[in-house]
């Protein structure tokens, strides 16, 4: 169970972290690349989500950077002290998996906010790609701003790369009795109550289920993930960094990872 410093710990990181991502443009950050390798995440510590839920790729494989998988590692070993596990969803990002998942989310959240859901609703990816090149340059960047907030603009820029793409952006999942916990929120949610923080707010809707369970196995997540060495991103309570430029903006300083392939 989390402490009272342990609270007071989060705060501070949650005020650190939403200050940077407002203050700044972490696309904007240097990148000096470290040249450390990318690594296979062991099938028995992952779940290719995308692959295998969603069918957005074929590929099952996971990778990471050495360094990221293992902080992973040791926020692992923390929370299995706790009585839980931690897999991984989803690591290191080909373009082509980040070309999918942007139009797909453009396709089933984002476009509802511009009105446009209609116009997108029975397209293929592909398509969407397509009819989102056919609208006006002010409403192609309107979404395209709306849509990155979860899900980056596909790049292989070394100076501007998808953080996924990285291998030093990584999504995790709390489990238990081999099973996902209630995290509050499905994971992928692109709504405010799915951010790393949106439990901390004095004013919000309560999680389905035992609302005091959920927003304790929260701060387990960020809690292990934070000592591992990881940096949070704000929208996305599964979502932490290291190395990369979204985690450059919360520390400080350049990023060592750039983009890299298998």
């Amino acid at each position: 169970m989390a402490t009272l410093i342990d609270h007071i710990m989060l705060q501070m990181v949650r005020a650190r972290t939403l200050h940077a991502y407002r203050s700044g443009d972490w696309r904007k950050l240097p990148i000096i690349d470290c040249g450390e390798r990318l690594v296979e995440v062991p099938t028995r510590d992952c779940h290719p989500f995308y692959a295998r839920e969603m069918k957005l790729i074929q590929d099952e494989r996971v990778f990471l950077r050495q360094g990221v998988f293992a902080k992973f590692q040791h926020a692992q070993r923390e929370v299995r002290a706790q009585g839980y596990d931690l897999k991984v969803y989803d690591g290191w990002r080909s373009i082509e998996l980040q070309e999918n998942l942007f139009w797909f989310y453009l396709r089933e959240f984002t476009a509802a906010r511009f009105r446009l859901d209609q116009r997108f609703a029975s397209l293929d990816l592909g398509q969407v790609r397509d009819e989102f090149n056919r609208l006006p340059e002010v409403t192609r960047n309107s979404l395209r701003e709306a849509n990155r907030t979860y899900v980056s603009w596909p790049s292989k820029d070394p100076k501007a790369p998808s953080p996924h793409a990285t291998g030093g952006a990584i999504d995790v999942w709390l489990y238990q009795n081999d099973a996902p916990v209630n995290l509050g929120v499905p994971f992928d949610w692109m709504e405010d109550d799915a951010g790393a923080f949106y439990h901390f707010r004095l004013r919000r809707s309560r999680f389905k289920g035992n609302d005091r369970q959920i927003c304790r196995r929260r701060e387990v997540l960020l809690l292990a993930m934070i000592r591992a060495g990881f940096t949070c991103y704000g929208p996305e309570i599964w979502h932490f960094n290291d190395g990369n430029q979204m985690d450059a903006i919360v520390r400080g300083g350049s990023a060592r990872y750039s983009y890299i392939e298998p």
